[in-house]
């Protein structure tokens, strides 16, 4: 009897140790499997499919490469226009203030920050009252209002 229960539990440790082997097989045979698959995904992406041609991988980094160089451009673009907008604003507001010093009338009619029309009626306020004749009399006294009509 006492054999017998030997025995027993030494074929029970063999099926255990068995049962493991064919497990580990099974998961080996598996892993083996998925990377093969891996690996035949993986050259279908770097491998060109026909001679002559770019892969798969090959035409989207291209066109990767194509939208973020557009864009890095268009921010480059971007970034210059605006200093040299800025430097023109710069300039052309030194050009107004040097006209508005040399010729007061032409720096009028050139218009200003505040455009030709405002340029216009400014003037209109200027040279209206000396052209209705009052410019003798009231010169002085800088509170006379201008016309209503905007005609010349």
């Amino acid at each position: 009897m006492i054999l017998t229960v030997v025995l027993f539990g030494v074929c029970q440790i063999i099926t255990v140790f068995g049962a493991c082997l064919l497990l580990r097989h099974f998961i080996n045979a598996k892993q083996a499997e998925l990377e093969q698959r891996a690996e035949k995904a993986l050259r279908s992406w770097v491998e060109a499919e026909a001679e002559g041609k770019p892969s798969k991988l090959a035409v989207m980094l291209d066109a990767t490469g194509a939208v973020i160089g557009s864009a890095v451009a268009r921010s480059i673009m971007a970034s210059l226009n605006v200093d040299q907008s800025h430097m023109a604003k710069v300039a052309n507001g030194l050009t107004d203030q040097l006209q508005a010093e040399q010729n007061p009338v032409l720096a009028l009619l050139a218009g200003g920050k505040r455009g030709k029309g405002a340029a216009i009626m400014k003037l209109a306020q200027i040279l209206g009252p000396m052209l209705a004749g009052a410019g003798a009399n009231h010169g002085s006294d800088g509170g006379s209002q201008p016309p209503r009509s905007t005609s010349l």
